[in-house]
């Protein structure tokens, strides 16, 4: 079960949160992490009530010996929530909050892998536009560009530089060019490139795993004319290449609720639960009002989510 000892703000993901949510840095010192930093997903601790148990119990431990000021497990289903918030009760956390924090879209793909089943099964009210944007570009010649593993090495300096820009243009700086070196590594990682006459017009970092396509970082060269078409040309192409590879689902990650709602991807509600060593009630409550601004954010779009 990994841990990470992350300086107040130093967290990727903690940080796009704040900023999405529009609230001043919540932590005042170091903080325990569970899972990676940058991951939209955790749970690896709560598969299991005596796991979460273990897991808890380990990590309360290590806060205590580096000084951390919370423990915090986030994307989480919410049965792992559940059985984490249980475990921070019962091996003595001073206080333990199990909020609602993210939402992932989720979307099946046809067993027949073609696109038209899959335009089929996007909504009626966006699917001539979204078809639409992804002929001009197709005619215009974006070409797709699957690179894996060490394949998309020495491409990477070039869609670092597009996914930095994509990123703070959004409001948050996620990324670098380490990270997506080391990732290159993981079993299933794919850079889908789209190109223009070798031009990078835009890029998707993903996972294939377990018959799933984790859409996780995106770049795209907004100065290119067909800048302004790339992100829904790659959201169409990104399927069709997880088809022809066999899966069958696709994850298109967080945020960006008006887009993904457009072409069809179902949200479920992730959470965090935080363990705090001391009962911190300034902190707690500084949390509950980052999930209520985050809830507002997706209830707009979502107004059933079970936030």
């Amino acid at each position: 079960m990994p841990y990470f000892l992350i300086p107040a703000r130093g967290c990727p993901y903690w940080a796009s949160q704040e900023t999405d949510a529009g609230v001043p840095p919540i932590w005042l010192g170091p903080i325990l992490y569970s899972g990676s930093p940058h991951g939209q997903y955790g749970g690896a601790g709560a598969a299991t009530a005596p796991l979460a148990q273990l897991a808890t119990r380990a990590g309360l431990d290590l806060a205590d010996e580096y000084g951390a000021h919370a423990v915090v497990y986030s994307g989480l289903s919410t049965d792992q929530a559940d059985r984490l918030t249980a475990a921070g009760r019962h091996q003595g956390a001073a206080r333990v909050l199990n909020l609602a924090t993210d939402v992932a879209h989720l979307r099946d793909l046809p067993t027949d892998p073609s696109l038209d089943h899959w335009w089929a099964d996007t909504p009626a009210s966006h699917r001539r536009d979204i078809r639409r944007q992804w002929r001009r570009a197709t005619q215009a010649g974006l070409t797709l560009d699957p690179l894996t593993s060490y394949q998309m090495l020495p491409h990477l300096p070039e869609f670092t530089r597009l996914a930095i820009g994509t990123a703070e243009r959004h409001g948050t700086a996620l990324y670098g060019p380490d990270m997506f070196e080391h990732l290159a590594q993981v079993p299933g990682a794919v850079l889908l490139a789209a190109r223009h006459h070798g031009h990078l017009v835009g890029g998707m970092y993903a996972f294939l795993h377990n018959r799933c396509l984790y859409l996780w970082a995106s770049g795209i060269d907004y100065q290119h004319p067909l800048g302004r078409h790339a992100y829904t040309w790659l959201m169409t192409e990104a399927p069709r290449w997880a088809m022809e590879q066999g899966a069958h689902r696709i994850d298109a990650g967080r945020a960006n609720y008006q887009a993904k709602k457009r072409l069809g991807y179902h949200p479920q509600v992730l959470r965090t639960v935080v363990h705090l060593p001391n009962n911190a009630g300034t902190t707690a409550e500084a949390l509950t009002n980052l999930s209520r601004r985050l809830g507002e954010q997706a209830l707009h779009h979502h107004p059933h989510l079970p936030w």
